[in-house]
């Protein structure tokens, strides 16, 4: 009798030991779908770098301008800052590409 009750009482402990291992372990959490995902990216994308685009724009074109009508008279100067809103655009918006994927990575894995 003395051997079938320890026999229970250590297959009773093993099993509520066991219970809580059991219960704590979780599954991994299922990643957001492509779409989902590359949708919630581009608004990432476009919020961080549309601030962004339009004051390196501006910035830009003043500079280019002023430049312009230091080498050269009003037709440089018009040239000058409208190349310059360009490069202020395109600087401006460089970042949209690593803003992008940063969220993409960010909501298929930690999401």
């Amino acid at each position: 009798m003395k051997k079938f009750l320890s026999g229970v009482l250590s297959t009773a402990l093993v099993a509520s030991l066991s219970v809580p291992l059991a219960i704590g372990v979780s599954a991994p959490a299922e990643a957001a779908g492509k779409k989902y995902c590359q949708a919630y990216a581009n608004r990432v994308a476009d919020k961080k770098t549309s601030k962004k685009v339009l004051r390196n724009a501006i910035i830009g074109g003043v500079a280019g301008g002023l430049l312009g009508s230091a080498f050269g008279g009003r037709r440089s100067t018009a040239f000058g800052a409208v190349g310059g809103a360009g490069v202020g655009m395109v600087s401006g918006g460089a970042k949209w590409d690593k803003y992008y994927w940063n969220a993409y990575d960010y909501c298929r894995h930690e999401m």
